[in-house]
């Protein structure tokens, strides 16, 4: 007979994985999300965020800029999430209007946005209310 729920671990908190080098935009976004009660792992560009998935990190979605600087942008990273991790939610940010459409099949949000919809939509995107 399975155990029950409550005697299995607890569940952990939904955890987004924020990619956005601008670092007083990624600390304002990572603090609205905190204050909704989900983990947030915060990196500076795609390679940082990259390098914590394959070490093992936890992400129930990412959330990133398309144009940062180091090895690759927001949307390499985006495939590579989808080829490797595909049950991690994507939400692609950018100022340039253009790239929604390199977005595909992923989220979209243009720049600037307001926080409090930004997280809104990264919320409903992971199923939380």
């Amino acid at each position: 007979m399975p155990a029950h729920r409550a005697e299995q671990e607890p569940e952990r908190p939904a955890c987004i994985l924020l990619v956005e080098d601008e670092v007083l935009i990624r600390a304002m976004v990572a603090e609205e999300m905190r204050n909704h009660d989900v983990c947030v792992v915060e990196a500076g560009n795609a390679d940082e965020a990259w390098a914590y998935l394959q070490a093992g990190g936890v992400a129930d979605l990412v959330f990133s800029d398309i144009q940062m600087p180091g090895s690759m942008d927001g949307m390499e990273l985006a495939r590579r999430i989808q080829a490797q991790y595909p049950a991690i939610k994507i939400i692609i940010t950018s100022g340039n209007a253009g790239m929604r459409r390199l977005a595909g099949m992923h989220h979209f949000i243009a720049k600037p946005y307001g926080i409090e919809n930004a997280t809104k939509m990264a919320l409903q995107t992971i199923g939380l209310p």
